[in-house]
């Protein structure tokens, strides 16, 4: 079993491997860029998200947890974009064995094959970037399955001294990837470490304490060794947002598409989807239905243990809504996934308990017997090699485009002086400094010496941040249309440049260019026009939403690319093309 669910990971590995390099770019370069200097610099604090102060300091997610997770398998691989790739997916199968190995010890071969089952669902409809990209939100959404399993286990007696430190180790990654599984987790834990109070297990509560304090040791270094620290950032961003929350109405809207029973952990999100439509609401009563009927057969059935993980289930399904009620500025669908895992893990349970009624009866004795699982052999085994087929014929490099660029500048960078230090510029309006970072790392891999501004101290970390001051040269990414001022700008160097479009394509992002702006203005959205051309957050996270032509149209020009050029200037001198 699971070497069934372990299959479309590797399938996808090697189907990605076998494309050719890849050059991280945008948040998978910053990502590596954590993990490069590990020893020398250890990073500790997580990746650097949409989060922002008052003052403007950007922030980042709280913890190193998804760099250590990454790097044995990164380092045996050699540090190389290709392991990097190969580390991701080592997360993933490791959680998703340990999930079923849990599974399998408490509640048997019926749960363990309908979750197997669920989790080779929720890998096909996330798609091969999930499976392959260093991201944050993705690296924690097997690991949360591994954490409701063990809080589970830590409030029974039957339950290992182990699982509750192992339920604090696996909740700490999972919130220190993504801040938005606080609430999840910190509920969770206080349901496990009731019970253990109640029966006094104090040496597990004491491992438990030293697990605490040493995973979350990082983040307190950071936050003494700076100002402000990224604690205290991140409590002022999520305590008091300067965005609108979500509305009462839009959150019960997506409360009802997420807890459904062919909702997106099944089918994948998008508009096209049943639980996007009216389906969402039978769909939610369906999902509510199964979830009752399985818990009055299992506790008519005397199964306590399942009737417990449906308690359990409910009261951080209960926290997932309050969660979703406090959601704020742009909903992003991805920032609540581990409703995926919340949704799959609660019908597997459902299909154990009633799957387990069934095989009591005379007639499935009787008539099914052996037949059954074989049944479920074949189903199982089915889905797995279709969810392979699937997800290795869609999948690609991630951000191919992106990649393609950095890869055809850095040749001629290389040329550059090894022994200077340089300091990276960015000028981007369309993929929020996605470029510069993929020559950050692309020239440090290489052996050169790189920096960037203190404002993407969160982004590249602090040792990589720089004044002019403190830099032979400055080397100027310059994406789009201002490259042309650029080239006869008599202050810049040009030593690097690349276009990834054909010339058709060229002609195409001149009328897409032309459309935004006409769409822009029909839209009453003038003030954005300036952004097309001038380097900012890209439009897409524009608020209020872009309408939908316009945002189609946005993203057919990134995924189009844009011409970039890198030049050289010295420190101090003032850039007219670029004013």
């Amino acid at each position: 079993m699971a070497i069934c669910v372990t299959v479309p990971f590797l399938v996808v590995l090697i189907t990605v491997l076998s494309q050719g390099r890849w050059f991280p770019a945008g948040d998978m370069a910053q990502a590596e860029l954590h993990m490069r200097g590990f020893f020398g610099h250890p990073p500790l604090v997580g990746a650097a998200g949409r989060i922002v102060t008052d003052d403007g300091y950007q922030g980042s997610h709280p913890g190193p947890s998804l760099w250590i997770a990454m790097l044995p398998v990164y380092l045996i691989g050699g540090r190389s974009s290709a392991a990097l790739m190969a580390s991701v997916v080592s997360v993933h199968v490791a959680s998703a064995v340990v999930a079923l190995r849990l599974a399998h010890l408490r509640y048997g071969r019926m749960f363990t094959a309908a979750l197997g089952l669920v989790i080779v669902l929720v890998v096909r409809s996330s798609g091969p970037d999930f499976i392959i990209e260093p991201w944050n939100p993705w690296l924690a959404i097997i690991p949360f399955l591994v954490f409701l399993l063990l809080i589970d286990r830590a409030s029974t007696m039957e339950g290992s001294r182990w699982s509750l430190p192992g339920a604090i180790l696996v909740g700490s990654h999972c919130v220190q990837c993504h801040a938005g599984y606080a609430i999840l987790v910190a509920g969770g834990l206080l349901v496990a470490v009731w019970m253990q109070l109640r029966r006094k297990e104090w040496r597990s509560i004491r491992w438990s304490t030293g697990v605490l304090l040493a995973i979350w040791l990082p983040p307190l270094i950071d936050q003494f060794r700076r100002e402000p620290g990224n604690l205290s950032i991140l409590w002022q961003h999520f305590g008091s947002p300067s965005e609108p929350r979500l509305s009462f109405g839009d959150a019960t809207r997506v409360i009802a598409t997420q807890f459904n029973i062919l909702g997106p952990w099944s089918w994948g999100p998008g508009s096209g989807h049943p639980a996007e439509s009216w389906f969402r609401w039978p769909g939610f009563v369906l999902f509510a239905a199964l979830a009752f009927g399985a818990h009055r057969v299992a506790l008519r059935r005397g199964l306590r243990d399942e009737a417990r993980l449906f308690h359990l289930l409910l009261v951080v399904i209960a926290l997932a809504a309050v969660s979703i009620t406090r959601l704020f500025g742009p909903y992003f669908e991805y920032t609540i996934r581990w409703a995926w895992i919340l949704t799959g893990l609660v019908i597997a349970l459902a299909v154990a308990v009633l799957g387990h009624e069934i095989s009591r009866s005379e007639w499935s004795k009787r008539f099914v017997g052996r037949l059954g699982w074989i049944l479920i052999t074949v189903v199982f085994i089915g889905t797995s090699a279709s969810t392979s087929v699937v997800t290795a014929r869609d999948v690609h490099r991630p951000g191919p485009t992106d990649s393609a660029i950095v890869a055809g500048l850095t040749p001629n960078l290389r040329a550059l002086d090894r022994d200077a230090t340089y300091l990276v510029r960015f000028w981007d309006p369309y993929t929020l400094n996605a470029t510069g970072f993929g020559v950050v790392l692309e020239m440090e891999r290489s052996g050169f010496t790189m920096k960037v501004e203190p404002s993407f101290a969160a982004a590249a970390l602090p040792h990589r941040t720089a004044t002019e001051a403190e830099v032979d040269e400055i080397l100027w990414v310059i994406v789009g249309p201002r490259n042309q001022a650029a080239m006869t700008d008599p202050t810049l160097d040009r030593v690097a440049y690349f276009d990834p479009r054909s010339s058709d394509e060229q002609i195409e992002a001149d009328v897409l260019l032309e459309r935004l702006e006409e769409g822009l203005r029909a839209a009453g959205r003038d003030e954005l026009i300036a952004s097309l051309t001038a380097p900012g957050a890209s439009l897409l996270f524009a608020a209020p939403p872009l309408p939908d032509d316009v945002a189609a149209d946005l993203r057919a020009l990134y995924r189009l690319g844009q011409p970039v050029g890198v030049y050289r200037t010295s420190p101090g001198v003032e850039v007219p093309s670029l004013g």
